[in-house]
């Protein structure tokens, strides 16, 4: 842990938190968009696939964050670790905006018998963004003013195009 101090095991403590209510909410997600599939009314649903998508990238923002916090845990020193857990955070930002639009997308072609899916998907978007965001403000608090600054260092590497 940098500089083993108890400060950053308790923001570290409270992002994995944070974290692990939002995942609980986003298996759910990735169950309700695994169901659209089967449902003859959304199964080619425009934005089905980007919304399953997206869901899988919040995923993996999830593990990314706290596999980084599990390896600190287990005394691994990792060079740029701050920028490491701030362009986390952040991509995990950008990919939860992404749910939005593309559950709309399918959301516009839900019959009645959907109704309930739509309306558990879209209070569980809500659930995984704020606790990615509780998340997201333990980082900067931990982080201070100097969050702002490796934020601007790390976006050159989130504008890199994924392959």
């Amino acid at each position: 842990m940098v500089g083993g101090s108890t400060e950053w095991s308790g923001y570290l403590d409270a992002i994995d938190a944070a974290l692990e209510q939002g995942m609980a909410a986003k298996e759910v997600v990735c169950s309700i968009t695994t169901g659209f599939r089967v449902l003859p009314s959304l199964q080619n649903a425009p934005g089905l696939n980007p919304y399953h998508a997206s869901v899988a990238d919040v995923g993996y923002g999830f593990d990314a964050v706290r596999g980084t916090i599990a390896r600190l845990r287990g005394g691994e020193v990792i060079p740029l670790v701050k920028e490491m857990l701030v362009l986390d955070l952040d991509t995990l930002r950008i990919s939860e905006k992404q749910l939005s639009p593309n559950f709309e997308m399918v959301a516009q072609v839900a019959g009645p018998d959907t109704y309930y899916l739509i309306e558990q998907g879209q209070h569980l978007h809500r659930q995984i963004a704020k606790k990615i965001n509780e998340a997201i403000g333990y980082g900067k608090a931990l982080f201070g003013p100097e969050w702002n600054v490796i934020l601007k260092r790390v976006q050159k590497v989130q504008a890199i195009p994924r392959l």
